[in-house]
Formats: C-alpha cells, sequence, structure tokens
C-alpha cells in the first residue's frame, strides 16, 4: 500500500503541472482580455449610435413641433369651417321681399307754397 502511494507520487511531475496550470491562467487571461476588448469595442459602437440618434432627433424634433402646431391649427379651422359654411350659405339664400308699403303722396310745404287766403 505505501509503494503504491509512492508509486504515484513519482509519476506526479510537479514542474509539468505548473507549467500546465500557468499556461492555463494565461489562456483565460488572453480570453478575458479579448473579451473585455469586445465590450469596450461594443459600448463605443453603442455611444456612435446613441450619438447619431441625438444628431438625428436634435434635426428632426423642431419641424415635427411645428408639423404638430400645423395640424392643431388645422383642426381649429376644420372645426369653424361648418359654421363659416352655414353663415356663407345663409348669406346666399334668396332674402324674403319685404312687404310693400304705399307711399304718402308728397304734400307741399305750407311755408313755402301757397299762402293762406284772408
Amino acid at each position: 500500500m505505501i509503494g503504491d502511494v509512492l508509486a504515484l507520487l513519482r509519476n506526479i511531475d510537479p514542474v509539468g503541472e505548473g507549467v500546465k496550470l500557468a499556461e492555463q491562467g494565461r489562456r483565460t487571461v488572453e480570453a478575458l482580455i479579448v473579451a473585455l476588448e469586445n465590450v469596450g469595442a461594443t459600448m463605443d459602437n453603442l455611444n456612435q449610435a446613441a450619438s447619431r440618434v441625438n444628431r438625428l432627433l436634435d434635426d428632426v424634433e423642431d419641424p415635427i413641433r411645428r408639423i404638430a402646431g400645423m395640424a392643431d391649427q388645422a383642426g381649429s379651422l376644420i372645426n369653424f369651417l361648418p359654421s363659416l359654411a352655414g353663415k356663407a350659405v345663409a348669406n346666399l339664400a334668396p332674402k324674403p321681399a319685404a312687404p310693400s308699403q304705399p307711399t304718402a303722396p308728397s304734400q307741399p310745404n305750407s311755408t313755402t307754397s301757397e299762402s293762406p287766403a284772408r
């Protein structure tokens, strides 16, 4: 039994195992560095995209606000048009004729016409 344990210990190469462990650690660190570089590149791309979206919004926001204001004005106009059309139709409709009143014959003015008889 002790012979078996000593045989197993003779098969273990501490230097070789240390080298394997160091190599695996180096590969892990390199993979971690590559992953962090990828994350950094992704963040740069996201930052550029956000900057482009912000510029686009700056360019588009003011015209959209103007169009929205025009749409509000157009809605007010559309609401006003029926009453305006009703007034226009009322003005175009023929007016009923006013009843004719006979005119009184003109009477001569007493101060300028004939003088009264005495």
